[in-house]
């Protein structure tokens, strides 16, 4: 009992030394070109698209983040990222499509630049993925989904401008890849077969912006 009261008002000291500026939330929205050959070569050898093969493609996400100054320049950053897609084709038959989305949770240590008015952020980070991947075939309204999870790191960016005296506008560069198990519902027409994996890596661009608490 004691150690566990000696701990919470050791936090309470930890978050009293916490001035304006230390504490910061952010959102916003972006774009992700993002490359999945496992996904390219499903769409091609399953459902007709042709020319696939190195084919990337974009991917709209958007975000959440809090961060916390641990040093004058080292941040402690919790994001939450939700990102989608679709694919679809028609046919005499009727309409293909497949669409995906993840869910996104990462933590980064990120080292923060800070000058009057602006300032730059580099950070490296991992998450926990989350997603899953819907499909509905031609001439059905039946829709198969299955889900699929794994490790993932970014590495990223950062440029902020001063808004006002605690909102700044940010703009993020971002990179991702991804380590994502097997969707065995989802088998590529190869000889032999081969499971879906939507593994990824990606570069992203995201606009948004930041409120200093």
């Amino acid at each position: 009992m004691l150690k566990s009261l000696s701990f919470f008002i050791s936090l309470i000291l930890v978050f009293n030394k916490l001035t304006a500026q230390d504490i910061y939330v952010s959102g916003g929205m972006g774009l992700n070109n993002v490359t999945m050959e496992s996904l390219n070569d499903y769409l091609r050898y399953n459902s007709g698209f042709n020319n696939r093969r190195d084919d990337a493609h974009t991917a709209i996400e958007f975000y959440s983040a809090v961060g916390s100054k641990i040093s004058y320049n080292v941040l402690l950053e919790a994001s939450f990222g939700y990102s989608l897609n679709s694919f679809s084709k028609s046919a005499l038959l009727g309409t293909y499509q497949l669409e995906y989305v993840f869910y996104l949770p990462e933590f980064m240590f990120i080292y923060d630049i800070p000058y009057n008015y602006y300032g730059f952020q580099f950070g490296a980070g991992f998450g926990f993925y989350l997603g899953s991947v819907s499909e509905t075939q031609y001439g059905t309204m039946l829709k198969v989904t299955e889900e699929t999870k794994g490790w993932g790191f970014q590495l990223k960016s950062v440029f902020y401008a001063a808004l006002s005296r605690n909102l700044s506008a940010e703009i993020i560069a971002n990179y991702r890849n991804s380590f994502l198990n097997d969707l065995y519902v989802f088998e590529i027409n190869t000889t032999p077969a081969r499971p879906l994996n939507l593994s990824f890596n990606s570069l992203g661009i995201k606009l948004g912006v930041r409120y200093f608490l």
